[in-house]
Parts: C-alpha cells; structure tokens; sequence
C-alpha cells in the first residue's frame, strides 16, 4: 500500500510538472513567432554532400537507392578488427554476451589511402578509424559541391565535426604538445575536425563536438550560425561513428535492450529494442545568395535550426518531452515558418519503446495538432533500415531529408505498419509512413523536419525546404569547344587507372552527358595531381576507347599520358598562315577575344587588312589565346611571320612596329628569338611533330604553338600542356561555351587495410 501511495505521489508531481513544462513552452512559441515576423536570417544552401553508411553505401546516390528500394544495411559482425566472435550458441559470430549477431557495420572502416594525405603507415595504424574516414568523405563531399578542394586553400571555410570516443588505440588522452607522438593526436576527438581542416589548409573556425547522438545536428547547427555571422564562406558539418570495440552491443545485451532480431523498428507495435551502426556524413553549406552566385548546384535549403537542454528532468538520459517541443518551436520560429509549413519529419526514432512514445508525443504536440489542413505530418526514421549511427544519426537523416526532397519521394520507414498502439495517434495528424510514395502536392516548397536527441540531453532540430528552382542553361556552343579535352589526374599512376575505370563506369550509366560538360566538370571541380592524362577530339565512342586504354595501360592516338613537370612554357609562333582552313578569318571570327583585336588593328591599316597582316593577326590571335588561357610562356619565339609576333609578345617592339614590320619587309627564313642556351633552366622540353624548335637552345621548356595548327588543334594542345604541368584557366577557356556542371565520380582512393587496438 506504501509503495502505491508513493507512485501516486510520483505521478502526481510528473503531471504537475508536465503542465508547467507545457505552459512554459507555450509561452515561448508566442514570443518566437512574434519575433519571427521580423527580417530573420539568410538561409542557407546544402551544395555538397559525402557520405559512408552500412550496406556498403558511399555515395549520395547509392544511399538514395538503399532507401527507395526500402533495403536494409545491415551485416554481420567484422572479422578484421581484432575482436573476438563467438562461434556458437544463439548469436554465432557475435562477441561474448551479445545477443544479436548482426549491425549496421561500415564494412571497410578499417581501410584508408594514408599516401594520398601525406599520412606515415605509422601514424595511420595510431589514427581513429572516424578521424580517417572524415578526411576522405570531406574531400568528396567537397568535389561533390563542385568545388576543387585544393582551391579551398587558405580560405576562411569552417569545419564542424560530431564525434564520441569509440576508444580506438586504447587511448584515453595524453599531454599535447608540439613533440606529441602523432599516434596520439590520431585518437583525440579535438583533432577529428582539427585534421581536416590541417590537411585541406582551411582557417575558418574549426570545433568537435560531442553531444552523443546529436552531435551531427549541433555540428550542423553551428556551422549554419558560423556563416550567418560572417564567420565564414562555406562550411563543412560533419560526424563520424566508428566502433572501436563492440562494448556498446554487448551492454545494451545486458540490459536487454537490442532489438530481438537485431532490426530497429522506430514508432512501430513491434518495436522491441534498437541496433547499433556505424556511419559517416559531411554536408558543404554556403549562404544561399552566394551558392546562386558562384553557380553550385543548390540540393536544399537549410531554413531553419535550434538546439537546446532538457535541463533537470527525470535522469540525464531520459527523454524529455516538453524539451523536444521546445526545440521544435525554436527552430521553426528561426525557419519563420508554422507547423502546418512542414510535411514530414526524420524523427530520431530508434526502436525503443519508451523513447519512441516520448518522442511521438512530442511531435504530435509541436506539430500535429497544430496542422490547420487537417493533412498529416508524415513521420519516419532511417534507423529502420540500418540501426542507429550514434554520432553520426543526425546526418544520416538530414541526407536522407535531402534527397527526398531533391526526388520528390518520401521513402517508407520499414517495420512501421502498424504504428506503436501506446500513442495516442488519433490525438493529433501525425501518421508514421509505411510505404515509400510520392511528396504530397502543396501550392508551396517541399519542406521537412530533422530531429536527434543526446544521451546527455541536448535535443537538436532543423528545417530544410526544397532547392529553388535553377534556370535551365542553354546547352554548350559548337565549335573549337566541342573537342576540348577529358582530363583525369591521380596522386600514383595506379590511382590514375583507377580513375579511368571509375569514369567508365561512371558514363555507362550516365550516357546523356555531354562530352563537352565533362570536359568542364573534369577540367574546373577536379583536383590536378602530377600523374596525369587527356583525352581530346573524337566521338564519345572515340573518348571511351581511350578511356579503357588508359584503364588498361594502353596506347592509343587520343590519349596523352604523363607526369606533370615544373609548368614552364615557351611559345612558338608559327612562320606564316597557310590557306588550309580555318582561314584567318574565319579563326578570328571565331572568338571575341580575335575579334577585340581585328577592331584593335583596323586604325593602323587603312584600306582594310592585307593578306600578310589577317595572317599575322591570325597568329598573334592564338597567341593571345594562351596568355588568356592563363598561360605565363616563359618565352616567345618564332619564324618568318612569326618573329613580329614573338618580338611583340616579349614587349621588344609595339603592336604598330610589329605590323609596320609584317607590311614593309620580307619574312625571315630561320626561326629567330630562342633563348640562350641554359638560360631557361632545367625545364622539361615537350615539342609537337614538325615544330622547328632545338632542345639545345630552347632549354627544357613545354612548347605551346601559336599558329593555324595550333588553331585547328587547341584541344590537342591543351592536353599537351596540361599533362606536362602547364597551369590553364580552364575557366576562361570554356568562358564563351556556356557548359553545365555535371555529376562526376569521386577520387579514387588507394585504401590499404590499418587497424589496431
């Protein structure tokens, strides 16, 4: 009788409390959406995302078709982490104690390509599985943005990372200072978002986070605060769970906490426990205004965020409803949006009965009854399809947010029919989604909600909206673009294979790209590393043969291969202009760059332009060409025609003295103006077939040609000089062909397997 009085008194004081907390929070929805009539912030852009997930995920798009496709990651336990796995009994393959023998397990966590960032084999071994696996999904999610990461050097971009020590090494910290060992900055959380920003040269604000499993959406959250502050430009957010030791999976067997079958089965009747996983996410975010303004390709909006405290509550790890309701109002009110604005949530969700309920109640609360339509918040969780990522948790749901909202489809939440029968799912329009279909039609943008919940108390919430709609980019002009070269570049020739292979892969199901929108993407969002090659001219049936001879360690005419020298260049200028085509005006006519200087000659030949001058013009044209490619030649040389050109080019004589010589004298026979002997350094020398230069005296220079070969061959040329280490402004090259941006394959990495304990 005792132990009832006191539970009534129990309940008593919780109901009290309860309608405090749901007056409070009503109080603090009134003064947010008062506040959020106001001009609020910008929102901003997700242009990038990079990802690792169970089943073998690691791209954006392999994790859309897991989740359209209603599949599950999960797998059994890794065998090549040192841990020991039962053979026998109930859960054979699982460690001693545990109850499942199944997770949602990166299965390659254990690999990394410690030379492509310039890491020791030593220091690899000692660095945390999440500090390796962020450097490399950083890097992708960045090329995915369409930014070259080398680009990024010394700018100001924010780095934001969520993790939770996995207790990889066995380190549980140590004195750092300069002379620290590197393995043991390799096991600081400090140094997950530390390492990146280090390997990639950022100096924008730079912090881990560790929050359990919000610390992806505080990551998030403080990275979209950082650029609304003018913090910085770009930011990455990202988070990172890998498991060290399988002690999470063998307590939570202990407490009886795992799921039967080891399947998460959020909001569902049948929920009887979670499951544990593994996982990697990074998002580039940038202000809105300037994403539009750089032309990345906006895949959502991030309109909204907010993170709070449970504060004192019934235990540092219990749920708290009225908590979760408040950081929903928040977020919205930052959003400037109602409940009745959002059409879905990705609930944090993890199989647990308790959590589930406290949770459902939450958003049935902050959202469904708040729904004038009467139209249902459709709720669900990735959780369903491969446990919980911990750490990492938020991202996997913001992504899956992302790309739903990108499709226009909303996949199914597995296991969720029928929902939990301890909510009160009549109470309000929120509805657990069962099936994967269609967004629902809405005279307004796709919008939807993320949710992720800390063991430690701190909620955090966040509201992306669907991309604005992009004009649509005329396709690219004819013309001296249409032969413009592939380029493909590796840091070890067996990772430049690997590229080539990836490409083809890449084009066999992407065959409605243009040749000349890979020639740009590859050229302008693509990292130049030394081993290099170039494919240019020729049909797409052309190219791929090339491509599988490069994959193949073949020769072939369209392939030029190499590694990249010092850049040094020396231009040589072409005797005269033959009558083959293109003529010289028609060449001129080509480009307003040869136009600009047809106009820019005019005044100082009167009665038109003489055959000898539309040659000579022709000439200094192409020449001109490479300076506006970005091209410094460290010399000018030249023949017949051509010694004007290259005496212009050098600042020896004026544009005026240099036509005055082409009209009043005869064309000198030999080629004129190389440098002395030894005078250009210890360049290496490159040379096209039937150019007359000497190596003896031109010095180990790259010789570019400024001539009707040149004019017929630009994309040829340009293979040459970007295989040999010339540096091109591949911007200013396709500047006059209005490319798109297009989709291309991640580095390839040379991962070799590290691991100890």
């Amino acid at each position: 009788m005792q132990t009832e009085d006191k539970l009534r008194e129990y309940l008593r004081k919780a109901t009290a409390n309860l309608q405090k907390e749901r007056e409070r929070t009503r109080q603090l929805e009134a003064q947010l959406r008062e506040r959020g009539r106001g001009p609020g912030p910008e929102p901003l852009a997700v242009v990038g995302m990079g990802c690792r997930w169970p089943g073998g995920i690691s791209t954006p798009a392999e994790y859309w078709q897991l989740l359209v496709n209603e599949r599950e990651g999960l797998s059994p336990f890794p065998r090549d982490r040192g841990w020991s796995l039962a053979e026998q009994p109930s859960a054979a393959g699982a460690p001693e104690g545990c109850s499942v023998d199944i997770g949602g397990f990166l299965i390659d966590a254990a690999w990394f390509d410690a030379e492509f960032f310039g890491v020791t084999d030593d220091e690899a071994t000692g660095m945390d599985p999440q500090q390796r696996l962020l450097l490399e999904t950083a890097w992708e999610a960045v090329e995915n943005a369409g930014i070259d990461p080398v680009s990024l050097r010394d700018s100001d971009t924010a780095v934001f990372v969520g993790v939770s020590p996995q207790g990889y090494g066995g380190q549980v910290g140590a004195a750092v200072g300069e002379d620290t060992d590197p393995r043991v900055l390799g096991t600081l959380g400090s140094v997950a978002s530390g390492r990146v920003s280090y390997v990639l040269g950022l100096r924008g604000p730079t912090v881990t986070v560790d929050t359990a499993c919000s610390s992806a959406l505080v990551a998030v959250h403080l990275a979209g605060r950082a650029l609304q502050a003018g913090e910085c430009s770009l930011a990455l957010a990202a988070a990172a769970t890998v498991m060290a030791r399988p002690d999470v999976f063998v307590e939570h067997s202990r407490q009886g906490a795992l799921a039967g079958d080891g399947c998460s089965k959020p909001f569902a009747a049948a929920a009887d426990g979670g499951n544990w996983a593994e996982g990697v996410g990074v998002i580039v975010l940038e202000r809105l205004s300037d994403a539009q303004r750089h032309g990345h390709s906006v895949l959502a909006v991030l309109r909204g965020s907010a993170i709070n405290h449970t504060g004192e509550s019934n235990g540092l790890a219990v749920p708290n409803g009225p908590a979760q309701e408040r950081v929903i109002a928040r977020a919205l009110a930052d959003a400037g949006l109602d409940a009745a604005d959002v059409d879905l949530v990705e609930g944090h969700g993890t199989g647990t009965p308790l959590g589930d309920v406290i949770e459902a109640e939450a958003l049935l609360a902050a959202y469904g009854r708040r729904r004038r339509d009467g139209s249902p918040l459709l709720l669900g969780s990735v959780k369903s399809n491969f446990g919980h990522t911990q750490a990492a948790a938020g991202l996997a749901g913001l992504m899956k947010v992302v790309l739903a909202l990108h499709h226009g489809v909303i996949p199914a939440s597995l296991y969720a029919e029928p929902p939990l029968d301890a909510v009160d799912w009549d109470g309000g329009a929120v509805r657990p989604i069962g099936k994967t279909i269609g967004w629902p039609q809405a005279r307004r943008p796709r919008r939807a909600g993320v949710t992720a919940i800390g063991a430690g108390g701190t909620c955090g919430h966040v509201v992306l909206e669907q991309a604005p709609s992009q004009e649509p980019v005329e396709p690219a002009s004819a013309g001296i673009g249409t032969g413009l070269p592939w380029l493909l570049s590796g840091r070890t020739g067996a990772a430049l294979a690997a590229q080539a292979d990836r490409l083809l892969t890449h084009l066999a199901g992407h065959p409605e790209q243009a040749d000349i929108d890979l020639a740009y993407s590859l050229a302008t969002t693509r990292t130049a590393f030394q081993h290099r090659a170039a494919i240019s001219g020729g049909d797409r049936a052309v190219r791929l043969a090339a491509l599988r001879a490069l994959r193949d360690g073949a020769d072939d005419p369209r392939l030029v291969r190499g590694t990249a020298g010092p850049g040094r260049a020396v231009l040589y200028c072409a005797a005269s202009w033959s009558a083959q085509p293109p003529s010289p005006d028609e060449f001129v006519a080509a480009s307003a760059l040869f136009a600009d200087l047809r106009a820019e000659l005019a005044p100082l030949v009167s009665g038109g332009l003489p055959a000898r001058v539309r040659s000579f013009l022709a000439v200094l044209a192409t020449a001109r060409w490479w300076v506006e490619a970005g091209v410094s030649p460290a010399a000018a040389v030249g023949a017949g025609i051509g010694v004007p050109v290259a005496r212009h080019l050098r600042g020896e004589i004026p544009l005026d003295d240099a036509v005055r010589t082409v009209l009043s004298g005869p064309e000198p026979a030999a080629a004129e103006g190389f440098p002395a002997a030894g005078s250009a350094g210890g360049y290496r020398f490159v040379v096209s077939a039937g150019r007359p230069a000497d190596p003896a005296t031109c010095g180990d220079l790259v010789a570019l040609g400024a001539g009707p070969a040149a004019a017929d061959g630009f994309p040829g040329e340009l293979a040459h000089a970007h295989v040999a280490g010339i540096t091109v402004n591949w911007a200013r090259v396709f500047a006059e062909l209005s490319p798109r941006r297009v989709e291309l394959p991640n580095y390839a990495f040379q991962r070799r397997h590290f691991w100890h304990l």
